[in-house]
Formats: structure tokens, C-alpha cells, sequence
């Protein structure tokens, strides 16, 4: 009796050397409104656990009880950093079930909006990275030129951010005038900017050592927590749904899907996370330069589908009875959605499997290991939208 009581005070005693910390759910290092509790050994994390729920808006409630004309709305909302890819993944499993034929003007400028929305969140994220590194200078560099996107965002849908644009059947307006040119100066310009951020500050030694051999995701665990994207790339896995399974007009556009090397010192590093996507950047600028030198005449809705209800008098869009998936590589990964239609004028079921879930999923394991002051530097790289994962 008294050996086994002397072991449980060995136990408790090893025990009582480990601290447990709380940090949410506002928190200036955390993504989102989210609770991390994580245990310490010092300064080193030995195990972390995620808590989400706390942003939950009803997104998928919300599609389901109002008309199909205004899920495009609630769709935009579902990512508010990349809103076009939350709409085009509605769209395109929408229009398989109305059986639209996309006029191919449409098509093209779905896929502008996409890329332009690709290299915007791409862009965001190197903020983050930088602001959890304290490199201000990057921040100041890499905003200046997000706001030239954010500017065609604005000339070709009148918002910066929700944009609202796409429609069943196509997109709302035509590219207004000016825009393909302006289009093809933001990409020289942004693609002479990638070198000046590689000078200033992607193989900076001190970024470099806080970026290398951190938060590690091994192709196992990406594998294990269904990781896509960005963060799939980065740990070797080369998977990107415009390659796999094409839509709009990818299959005719000619890129590269980068992967990560391990230059900082491991494959699937911080360092890692951050080089693919700022290498996706500049693919996505030779898509848009070809996108925008190759635009097709014609129409930019499908022939005998209505707009907007501009009268109380006007019919309510109603969609067949159907079932439909789609899935698109947004830019934090594979983004789908699954919408039932019953043939009435709402849809009867509409789910979104996001990126981000996986991400969070994977978080535990990654966190395990690290030191506390690394957490800002890991969460950020792994660019995790809790909006999204709480929709």
C-alpha cells in the first residue's frame, strides 16, 4: 500500500511541473474567435486542444430558408477573405442540377475573379506571417499592392470585399471598360513586387529562424487530417483540384502546382507554407495574363435566365428537383458544396465542406513540440479562416 501511494506522488509531482494555459476565445495571436487550452512543460507545448462554436452563424440555415436568388448572398459571406469562392462553388453545383450551359465570356470571368482572389488571400496571408514575426516593413510592402486587387474588385463589381457577383447562369454585369487592361498591369506589377518580398524578407535569416523546422506537418498527417490546398502542397502532397478535377476553363491554362522542397530545413515547415503560396501567386499572375489577353466575345449570362427580381411582380427563380456536387480549389484548399433542390423556390439543402475544418483538425498534432513563442508563427502559416469552419 505504501509503495503504490509513494508512486501516485511521483506521478503527481512529475505532474505538478506542467502549467495549462487557456487563450481565447479573443485573442490577438489566435485566427478567430476559437479556445486553445494547451499544457506546458516550461515553454514547450506538450499537447493542445481545439474549441470552436463560438462564431457559429447558421450560414447553411440561412441558404435553405430564403430564395435561391439570395444564397448567392449568404455564399459570398462564407469566406469573407476570398468571398468569390464560396458563390462559385454554389453556382456550379446549382447549375448542375438546372442543367445552365455557362456562356464561355462567363466562364472567363469567373475564373479572373477566382485568381484575382487567389493572389489577394495569398497576399493576406504573407501579412500575417510577417505580423506574427513583427516585420512591419513586409505588412506596409504587401498591402500596397493587395489594394491594386481590391481595386478591380471594385471596378468590375462596385465592392471590395463581398463581392455578390457571380449569378446561376454566369455573373451579374460585363467586365467594365478599362478593367482587362488594368487587369494585365496589375499582374507585371505584382509579379515585379514577388522578387522585392523574396529580397526583403523570404530568406531574411531572422525570418528564417522562425519559420524553419516549425510547425511541421509530415505527408502523413496531412493524409490523416485531410488537409488540402496550400497546406497539403507544402508537405509534399502535389493535389490541386483545377488539376485533378477541372472546371471552368483550366484544363486549357498551363501552370505549375508548387510543392514544398524544404528549404528552410523541412519539408512542411512554417517556412514551407509560406514559399508555396507566395509561388502560387505568381502562377495565378500567368493565368490572369492569359485569362485576360484571351477573353471570349459573347454573352456573360446564360441565354433566358433573369436576373435579379427588379419587381415584386417578377417570378421567383425555381431550380428542378435535383442533387448536385461541386468542388473547387479555393485558396485555402478544396472547397465543396452539396445542394439538394426539391423544386421549389428555396433550396432544400445546401452543405459546405471547407478547408479550414481540416486545418483546425490537424492543429493538435502540430502544436505538440513547439515552443509558445512559435504559436503566433504556426497559426498564421496554416492560414486557418474560422468563419468558414464556424459557418
Amino acid at each position: 500500500m505504501s509503495m503504490a501511494k509513494e508512486s501516485r506522488n511521483s506521478e503527481e509531482l512529475m505532474l505538478a511541473d506542467l502549467s495549462h494555459w487557456e487563450i481565447g476565445p479573443y485573442h490577438g495571436a489566435l485566427p478567430g474567435q476559437m479556445c486553445l487550452r494547451l499544457t506546458l512543460d516550461g515553454e514547450v507545448v506538450v499537447s493542445g486542444k481545439v474549441e470552436t462554436g463560438f462564431l457559429h452563424r447558421g450560414l447553411e440555415k440561412a441558404i435553405e430558408i430564403h430564395p435561391w436568388r439570395a444564397a448567392i448572398t449568404y455564399a459570398d459571406h462564407l469566406d469573407p477573405e476570398a468571398a468569390v469562392f464560396g458563390e462559385l462553388a454554389l453556382c456550379l453545383a446549382v447549375e448542375q442540377i438546372a442543367g445552365y450551359q455557362i456562356p464561355a465570356r462567363a466562364v472567363a470571368i469567373r475564373a479572373i475573379l477566382s485568381e484575382l482572389s487567389r493572389v489577394s488571400a495569398h497576399m493576406l496571408h504573407m501579412v500575417k506571417v510577417a505580423n506574427s514575426v513583427g516585420a512591419e516593413t513586409m505588412i506596409h510592402y504587401v498591402l500596397r499592392d493587395r489594394e491594386r486587387v481590391l481595386d478591380l474588385f471594385e471596378l468590375l463589381t462596385g465592392a471590395r470585399f463581398s463581392l455578390s457577383f457571380l449569378r446561376f447562369g454566369g455573373v451579374r454585369n460585363d467586365v467594365t471598360e478599362g478593367f482587362i487592361e488594368r487587369v494585365l498591369e496589375a499582374c507585371v506589377l505584382i509579379r515585379a513586387r514577388i522578387k522585392e518580398y523574396n529580397d526583403l524578407f523570404t530568406f531574411n535569416r531572422t525570418f528564417l529562424k522562425r519559420t524553419s523546422k516549425v510547425g511541421v506537418i509530415t505527408p502523413e498527417l496531412a493524409k490523416k487530417t485531410g488537409l488540402t490546398g496550400p497546406n497539403a502542397r507544402a508537405s509534399g502532397l502535389p493535389m490541386d483540384v483545377r488539376r485533378a478535377f477541372p472546371y471552368l476553363n483550366y484544363p486549357s491554362q498551363d501552370f505549375d502546382v508548387p510543392v514544398g522542397r524544404g528549404e528552410g530545413g523541412a519539408v512542411g515547415d512554417a517556412h514551407d507554407r509560406f514559399l508555396v503560396r507566395l509561388r502560387e501567386i505568381g502562377e495565378s499572375l500567368g493565368i490572369l495574363r492569359h485569362l485576360a489577353e484571351s477573353m471570349p466575345a459573347g454573352d456573360f449570362l446564360c441565354p433566358g435566365v433573369e436576373l435579379d427580381a427588379a419587381t415584386p411582380e417578377t417570378v421567383a427563380l425555381q431550380i428542378p428537383p435535383g442533387e448536385a456536387y461541386a468542388r473547387i480549389e479555393s485558396s485555402r484548399g478544396l472547397l465543396s458544396c452539396h445542394v439538394i433542390s426539391d423544386g421549389g423556390e428555396r433550396p432544400a439543402r445546401v452543405q459546405f465542406g471547407v478547408p479550414s475544418v481540416a486545418a483546425l483538425a490537424a492543429l493538435p498534432e502540430v502544436l505538440k513540440g513547439i515552443w509558445i513563442e512559435d504559436l503566433p508563427v504556426v497559426l498564421s502559416s496554416l492560414d486557418i479562416s474560422l468563419a468558414e469552419a464556424d459557418r
